[in-house]
């Protein structure tokens, strides 16, 4: 009983920091007030991957269709998809599906858009707490698997991510549920819900295909039954098994059905369809601003662009794009959540007890780290957003970690330090902006700006100070009684407050047990 209870305190706890950063506006805003800067640059739909979402789901609700009126396209540009003569989403389908309750509950109170947000905010309390239970099961103390989740949501970007609407929490969700079911269950029911989720992924976001393979490969091996004998393997063949594939047929269902209704074709993939980057007064494509000559007549005609996505990935840049996620000042691990680094050491720590489940877990993440850096850096972006899944796997690490070293003087101030300045940056991402531009952008900008650009997270404090926050309590209850760097101090300062709490509390009864 005192365990839940603890529990339950620290899920309130974890729900309370996230609705202080829960960007939005109150108001239900209609297809034509959706394209007021309130609401997009200045406002909690500022980038192109949450208004592409965002676009669907208000269509879907409020237009009964899955392709866009004028209003909503020029709020999509410039990721904008066309088709058939319609406009029509570029993004997968299922989150602009699953946020569809929040929109609609939100919309009763008068804040859709906020409604649709806390979907994602909902995943993200989910996924701390399963990064807390799969590390318990994997022998770290209970006390380091609460920090260690603590680290996951407030001191890595998935924090930013959290309080807006992407993907990642839903693939994070996904991929650790799906790990937690086959470490804990061993059924053949067990298994259909891993199908299910494993098919449920690439609606959700197309490369999560890859990051699911792993966990496919390791539930596939529960096929069988394999007894090593003295001198001979014997294999035995579980038909029933094979039957639990038959899950995959519900998401594959639904996302051919989506495809069909959206482009007139179920093999058509959303990122293969004609790209549109702006919109002029007719309601027709035209040439954006910054276009090049040789593309002005595949603009006009979007029918004309021939795309595949096989060409998104691309091995010529893996080096640099490698180090542009782990080490750069503008997108690097090194720089943004430097904490996460210490999950190295846990991997060696379990390998040596669990090697098939941390081979699972590195699995993964290697799929992360070296797929997106054949797709891009993110574009404008706060920290590395791609790597979300992979931080949430490191914590898992970190728990690990902290269970065997937490005894050490010097490793833990080391790791109080690296925690408080984690912390402190990722706040205050969270509660200002993620739009950040590439170092490459941020140089190119200032010519047209004729200012200093900023593109690491001093862009966020300059942010704080001159613009304040996008926090919806902020904006709405706080900002009449504190400014917006007094109310970063309070949301970072509590979180510090608990997770320093809770470390040293380790410390001093991991050496009271030596």
């Amino acid at each position: 009983m005192k365990n839940i209870i603890s529990i339950i305190l620290f899920a309130l706890f974890l729900f309370f920091i996230l609705v202080l950063g829960l960007r939005g506006l109150p108001g239900n805003p209609s297809s034509v007030e959706i394209n007021q800067e309130r609401w997009k640059d200045e406002g909690p739909l500022e980038l192109s991957p949450e208004r592409g979402r965002y676009a669907l789901t208000m269509s879907l609700i409020e237009d009964k269709s899955f392709h866009f009126s004028v209003p909503i396209a020029r709020f999509t540009t410039p990721d904008l998809g066309y088709k058939n003569g319609k406009y029509v989403s570029l993004f997968a389908p299922a989150v602009s599906f699953i946020v569809m309750p929040g929109y609609i509950i939100g919309q009763f109170f008068g804040a859709s858009q906020l409604g649709a947000f806390f979907m994602i905010l909902i995943f993200a309390l989910i996924n701390a707490l399963l990064v807390r239970s799969v590390a318990i099961h994997l022998g770290a103390k209970a006390k380091a698997a609460t920090i260690a989740s603590l680290l996951f949501l407030f001191a890595s970007p998935a924090f930013a991510y959290a309080v807006t609407l992407y993907q990642h929490h839903i693939t994070t969700f996904l991929i650790l549920f799906s790990i937690w079911i086959l470490l804990k269950y061993k059924n053949i029911f067990s298994l259909a819900v891993v199908w299910f989720l494993c098919a449920l992924s690439i609606p959700v976001d197309y490369p999560n295909l890859f990051f699911m393979l792993p966990i496919g490969i390791y539930a596939f091996g529960r096929f069988f039954n394999i007894d090593k004998l003295q001198e001979t393997v014997k294999i035995r063949i579980k038909p029933l098994a094979f039957l639990t594939l038959a899950t995959v047929l519900i998401p594959l269902v639904f996302f051919l059905w989506f495809n069909k209704m959206s482009y007139g074709d179920p093999l058509q993939f959303s990122g293969t369809v004609a790209s549109v980057k702006a919109i002029d007064e007719q309601g027709k494509s035209t040439v954006p601003g910054r276009a090049g000559q040789d593309r002005t007549e595949q603009f006009i005609n979007p029918d004309l662009q021939k795309k595949s996505s096989i060409l998104f990935f691309s091995t010529r840049e893996l080096p640099s794009l490698l180090y542009i996620h782990l080490f750069s000042l503008d997108r690097g691990v090194l720089f943004y959540t430097p904490i996460m680094f210490f999950g190295i050491i846990g991997m060696f720590i379990l390998y040596k007890r669990k090697e098939k489940t941390t081979s699972l877990l590195v699995a993964i993440i290697g799929f992360n780290i070296f797929l997106y850096a054949m797709f891009g850096q993110g574009g404008w972006a706060f920290g590395s957003r791609y790597l979300i899944p992979s931080y949430a796997i490191l914590s898992i690490f970190i728990a690990i970690t902290l269970t065997h070293l937490s005894k050490k003087f010097l490793f833990v101030i080391l790791f109080l330090l690296l925690s408080i300045y984690s912390v402190s940056v990722n706040t205050l991402g969270a509660v200002t902006t993620n739009r950040n531009p590439p170092k490459v952008e941020a140089v190119a900008l200032e010519k047209i700006s004729g200012r200093k650009e900023y593109y690491t997270y001093q862009r966020n404090w300059e942010y704080l100070n001159n613009q304040g926050s996008k926090s919806f309590v902020f904006q709405t209850f706080a900002k009449d009684y504190v400014t917006a760097p007094q109310y970063y101090y309070f949301v970072a300062g509590l979180i510090i407050l608990v997770l320093g709490g809770q470390t040293i509390f380790l410390y001093l009864k991991s050496r009271k047990e030596k």
